[in-house]
């Protein structure tokens, strides 16, 4: 009975490690590890470039030591298109790793939907996967690394895919001979189309979106505020926004001045949204809320009245 039981065991020890050395052999250095997807599209259909490690990628490890390189093809189809870079690769592909895609500085929204719709049936299956516009001045095989580090530096303030469906503000990756560094501008894609805002109005989107830190010149000085709490209430027939922030330590004050600056930049940022299809702060939402049933508010009403305030905190 004890020799069976050991037998047993031996048997089973061998069989893990016959699955383990099997699952470390797929998984790692017998895979292409693409890291990102770099699409196109054109008169002609569809470019994409995948942006993969190969052979020291581990399929555990986003950090894995390896070049990163670019593979490019062309097809009338974005299936058709992945499916020649893929071929080009010099091992199996192998999605695990890819958490960026990234855009034409020049794409719509209908695009990132269809872009969409193919990963909701297909392998790839990114739909978590961070958005990135790219303005390429450069190569993409010679700076694929810097534009994959500059994805990740500044993947916390980037969308997911799966908010394509509504409105979204894409932050904007400049791709130049040596390096490839985050803009302050970045693009509103609505189903209307397509809007830039200036590195101000970036900043304020990002505030009212709560993706802090965030940065303003204001009086020829630079204010860096760390947490914020976006207040929205109805208001007789329009609406009231309380911002109220914390400085970063260390940094000086928020003057009276420069607050009254900060009211004036969100009720810009707001109207600019508003006029190109987004509600920021979903005030629509607020608005069926507070009165129930009726007529919705949406972007193609005016824009409504908006009253914003902004206060400080004291540490």
């Amino acid at each position: 009975m004890k020799h069976a039981s050991r037998t047993a065991r031996w048997m089973a020890g061998c069989l893990l490690a016959l699955w383990c050395v099997a699952f470390l052999r797929a998984e790692t250095t017998e895979k292409s590890m693409v890291r990102a997807l770099f699409l196109r599209q054109g008169g002609q259909g569809w470019t994409v470039s995948l942006l993969y490690q190969f052979p020291e990628a581990a399929a555990d490890a986003s950090d894995a030591e390896a070049e990163i390189r670019a593979c490019t093809a062309e097809g009338e189809t974005l299936e058709r298109a992945i499916q020649t870079a893929e071929q080009a690769l010099p091992k199996t592909a192998n999605y695990r790793l890819c958490e960026y895609l990234l855009f034409d500085e020049a794409a719509s929204q209908t695009e990132l939907l269809e872009v969409q719709e193919f990963l909701q049936t297909n392998p790839v299956s990114r739909l978590s996967a961070r958005a990135f516009l790219v303005e390429q001045t450069a190569p993409l095989q010679q700076q694929a690394e810097p534009l994959l580090q500059c994805a990740e530096d500044h993947a916390a303030g980037a969308p997911h895919l799966y908010e394509a469906a509504g409105e979204m503000i894409l932050p904007v990756v400049g791709l130049e001979e040596e390096t490839a560094a985050l803009s302050k501008e970045s693009r509103l894609l609505t189903a209307q189309g397509s809007a830039p805002l200036s590195s101000e109005e970036t900043a304020m989107a990002q505030l009212l979106q709560e993706k802090l830190p965030v940065s303003f010149e204001l009086e020829e000085s630079t204010i860096t505020l760390r947490r914020c709490v976006v207040s929205v209430e109805a208001e007789g027939t329009g609406f009231a926004v309380a911002l109220t922030g914390q400085r970063k330590a260390g940094t000086p004050p928020v003057s009276e001045v420069q607050c009254r600056q900060l009211e004036a930049l969100c009720t810009q940022t707001l109207a600019r949204c508003w006029e190109n299809g987004l509600d920021l702060l979903h005030l629509g939402a607020v608005r069926a809320l507070k009165q129930g049933s009726g007529e919705k508010l949406t972007t193609k009403n005016a824009y409504p009245a908006v009253r914003v305030s902004v206060e400080m905190l004291e540490f």
